[in-house]
């Protein structure tokens, strides 16, 4: 597999969230992948071994939630946010509730995602607010 977008870099250069972008977005829309097909491609492109991959994967996961470009899509599928409109994005939310006899169990919630959108800049925003006062 080549990934046009990366011509003429060093392959040990470039970060697994890199590569996971390109590769979703070289597949298209209607080709989300799971996540372990997704971590195999990229071990293929950057010629990392088994247990490079393997310590690596924390961390890739963990990008993979947090960056903004990406979103779960159920059963370990993975795709790129932009394919999505806004409104056709319903996102789960887990909170903790306490059950009759005072223990939490968990309960799931669905949110829409312009809200969660709109949530996400106001705390960013709250974020640079407070930086610019601590200077």
């Amino acid at each position: 597999m080549e990934l046009e977008v990366f011509a003429g870099q060093e392959k040990s250069e470039l970060s697994m969230i890199e590569v996971a972008r390109a590769i979703l977005e070289q597949r298209g829309r209607d080709n989300e992948m799971y996540f372990s097909d997704l971590v195999n491609d990229i071990q293929t492109y950057l010629g990392k071994s088994d247990s490079a991959i393997r310590e690596s994967l924390p961390f890739f996961y963990s990008d993979l939630n947090t960056d903004g470009s990406f979103i779960p899509l159920g059963e370990n599928k993975w795709g790129l946010r932009s394919w999505y409109a806004i409104d056709e994005i319903d996102e789960e939310i887990i909170t903790l509730e306490e059950d009759e006899d005072g223990a939490p169990k968990r309960k799931k919630k669905r949110v829409n995602a312009f809200m969660l959108l709109i949530t996400m800049m106001m705390i960013q925003k709250m974020k640079i607010s407070q930086k610019k006062h601590q200077v």
